[in-house]
């Protein structure tokens, strides 16, 4: 007997319960499919751990300063950051990032009132308090000599070892567990500044990067599918890729901006930017900010925006296109090529 006929049958056999109950399991199946789809589970929101690395070994001078333009006490001091991590050997991204995470983009009052940019503990009250120190200046040749000493005189030279000795887990100064977060949000921040310079190994292979950094996770892939709010039959045009809210959103490749949008809603695409690379375009869709503009020259890696669910969207992802001579394309050919951001 067949599929066809044993659901025809089922309908005229079933009692009244036999019903009910496959009448609930369809729609929990619905329901599960549906989540599935629509929802950014916690898997999903886990940070992968990876941290871009420029492959020329300079600044994104664009990117970099740009984060300088509102960030409290750190704000117009991006010259001094570079100055000082040039003077003890450290990478000036790696050390703008941590600076930061310890002061919420330079708001706290630790770098406030203490002009402590580190998060630098006292040891002579016990590591219960932060130091002081007279300027902004001094504060940061401190951390720039702590930094100094942890990764160039004790080798720890990627993120996760520097955070098991800044911040580590479960430390008496920690109660709430934050220093859980210490590692992913210094490598978010190391995407938003540009890159590593030092420290690191470029980890792409072939043209292509993929552009989210928490590895290839296919939320709906390319072609026609039924569409999740409109709910017809229509061509999906690209890829969605999952990420979390405010993940880093780069450049697949080098190229010019040609678009970017700057109110929530366009088509259906929400806050987008184009990057033109030659003969194919990529469009990056669904962003919760943009951080880059028309005519802005970017290269592979460079910070577009963030992970949003702006426009036509039903939870957090990034809506990847590939546009050559006016069509879109299937974007993952392009992806097969690449090797996911190294763990730094």
């Amino acid at each position: 007997m067949n599929m066809k006929k044993l659901l025809w049958i089922v309908p005229v056999i079933a009692s009244p319960a036999l019903l009910l109950m496959f009448s609930l399991l369809a729609l929990l199946l619905f329901f599960g499919v549906f989540v599935i789809f629509t929802e950014e589970d916690d898997e999903q929101m886990n940070f992968g751990g990876g941290a871009i690395c420029r492959a020329d070994g300079e600044i994104s001078e664009t990117v970099f300063f740009s984060q300088f333009n509102d960030a409290g006490k750190f704000t117009g001091k991006g010259e001094v950051f570079i100055d000082v991590a040039k003077k003890y050997g450290i990478d000036p991204v790696l050390m703008s990032a941590v600076a930061f995470h310890e002061t919420g983009f330079g708001t706290s009052s630790a770098v406030m009132v203490k002009n402590n940019p580190g998060g630098l503990m006292d040891p002579a009250t016990g590591s219960k308090y932060l130091y002081s120190f007279p300027t902004i200046e001094d504060g940061l040749n401190a951390m720039g000599n702590t930094l100094h000493n942890r990764i160039i005189k004790d080798g720890l030279t990627t993120i996760a070892d520097l955070g098991s000795v800044y911040a580590p887990i479960g430390a008496d100064n920690d109660p709430t567990g934050l220093n859980k977060h210490w590692g992913p949000n210094v490598t978010t921040l190391v995407a938003q500044f540009g890159g590593l310079t030092m420290n690191c190994e470029v980890h792409v292979v072939g043209d292509w990067m993929l552009p989210v950094l928490n590895g290839l996770r296919i939320t709906s892939p390319f072609g026609y599918r039924t569409h999740p709010v409109h709910g017809d039959v229509r061509l999906h045009t690209g890829v969605d890729l999952a990420c979390a809210i405010n993940d880093p959103i780069l450049s697949a490749q080098s190229g010019n901006v040609i678009f970017a949008s700057g109110t929530g809603w366009s088509n259906g695409y929400g806050l987008h930017v184009i990057v033109n690379h030659g003969e194919v375009t990529t469009l990056y869709a669904h962003l919760n900010s943009t951080q880059v503009k028309i005519n802005d020259v970017v290269s592979q890696g460079d910070v577009l925006g963030t992970c949003g669910s702006t426009g036509t969207s039903t939870g957090n992802h990034l809506h990847f296109e590939i546009i050559r001579a006016g069509g879109k394309e299937d974007p993952m050919p392009y992806l097969t090529e690449y090797m996911a951001v190294g763990k730094q």
